[in-house]
């Protein structure tokens, strides 16, 4: 047990500086980009373009299931610190532009769409069943804080220090990290093949997706969770921020304290599922998407021209008093379908299927965010309509859980 749990911490330890480092270099680079430009349409664009890595993370999916998976985590922390190395040698020699910043980004993006399916795998082997909810809550919420944290202090460094000394000390973070997860003891999962390794990859890849398509559970599983990422994730990227900033005119500081508690609630949450683990099941997980469903209730009073007329406190504090709950029941959603997906799914297929799983889900959100952004600004001064949408689609979807979910066994 005490291996098992120092273990868990060398990796948590890696994952917070790797996805730390990577968000931080991310936002340091943007803003180098939009000082030596001065045009915001480009700095957001290679913000963006750097996350469509995540579209290649089921071939890392099946490297992880063919290889051994430690390896190929520490291959990757080294290949971060190698990318970060060479572009600090860039910048040493004053030999960057727009396009070695581009390709650096969307290269440090493609690592990062790599990893998280490799450490998604390994968790379940360094982990006892009983802990599973709870590993992967402490792990989405050192992602989630990290989040968080890397745009404040990249921007404080950037500032105070410059990018060449921020890339010196993650270059040699990168480097550590991977010595310490040399360390960690992960279950052998390397798996012989002859022939061609693309096409051994090219047939894995076409075994995960049948296995997740065919799998009830897996697949019930995966399609609520397309539903969930496509109304209710971008609606805290889109539309909280709109809401805050727009519909009740705050102020920068309230805004900020707003757009914080939402952030805080969402790592709140995954700290929590140890808590709520036994109470949450398979056969009552429609009450859990019910309940969010509930408090877009008050979410959407909270952006009535009637409530907004007594000023912008009463609104706030509505506002925030069903978001933060909402928040966090959305993060315990996510862990516990990620958990049970963990459980049910063989080892050697393990990274196929939680890669192929989160590239769905994740790909479908910008088609939400995009339509949220056009129903926000149609209905500019009646935010609470696309609310009312939101909360239509997610009993719709508490509905299919309940029907989907109707002869499966509890996990």
């Amino acid at each position: 047990m005490y291996q098992t749990s120092f273990n868990f911490i060398k990796l948590v330890t890696g994952q917070a500086v790797s996805v730390f480092g990577t968000s931080l270099l991310r936002f340091a680079l943007s803003l180098y980009v939009l000082d030596i430009t001065g045009r915001a349409d480009i700095y957001a664009t290679l913000f963006a373009v750097s996350s469509l890595p995540v579209l290649f993370s089921p071939i890392a999916g099946a490297l992880a299931d063919r290889f051994n998976r430690k390896s190929i985590m520490v291959g990757l922390d080294l290949t971060n610190g190698l990318l970060s190395l060479l572009l600090l040698i860039a910048f040493l020699f004053n030999q960057t532009s727009i396009f070695v910043i581009a390709v650096a980004m969307i290269l440090f993006g493609f690592v990062g769409a790599m990893d998280t399916p490799v450490v998604t795998a390994i968790i379940p082997g360094i982990s006892t069943s009983d802990k599973l909810e709870s590993a992967n809550g402490i792990l989405q919420g050192v992602q989630s804080l990290s989040g968080i944290v890397a745009p404040v202090l990249g921007g404080l460094l950037y500032s105070s220090i410059g990018m060449k000394n921020i890339l010196m000390i993650i270059t040699i973070l990168f480097f550590l990290t991977a010595l310490l997860e040399t360390r960690i003891l992960v279950p052998q999962n390397k798996t012989e093949y002859s022939g061609n390794i693309i096409k051994v990859l090219a047939s894995d890849l076409k075994e995960g997706f049948h296995y997740t398509l065919t799998h009830s559970f897996i697949r019930k599983t995966m399609l609520l969770s397309v539903g969930l990422n496509f109304a209710l994730t971008p609606l805290f990227i889109i539309g909280v921020p709109y809401i805050l900033r727009v519909t009740m005119n705050l102020n920068t500081g309230l805004y900020g304290i707003g757009i914080g508690i939402m952030e805080f609630a969402t790592i709140l949450g995954a700290l929590l599922i140890g808590v709520v683990s036994k109470k949450i099941r398979v056969s009552n997980f429609y009450l859990w998407i019910l309940f969010v469903a509930i408090l877009l209730i008050p979410m959407g009073m909270s952006t009535l021209p009637l409530l907004l007329q007594y000023g912008t406190f009463p609104a706030f504090a509505l506002f925030v008093f069903s978001g933060v709950p909402l928040s966090a029941c959305l993060s315990i959603i996510s862990i516990f379908a990620i958990s049970k997906i963990q459980k049910v799914t063989p080892s050697k297929n393990l990274g196929k299927v939680m890669a192929i799983i989160m590239a769905t889900a994740q790909c479908v959100a910008p088609i939400g965010q995009i339509l949220y952004g056009i129903g926000f600004e149609t209905f500019e001064n009646r935010a609470y309509i696309p609310i009312i949408i939101t909360f239509v689609a997610t009993i719709l979807l508490s509905i299919l859980s309940k029907l989907l979910y109707r002869n499966e066994k509890d996990i």
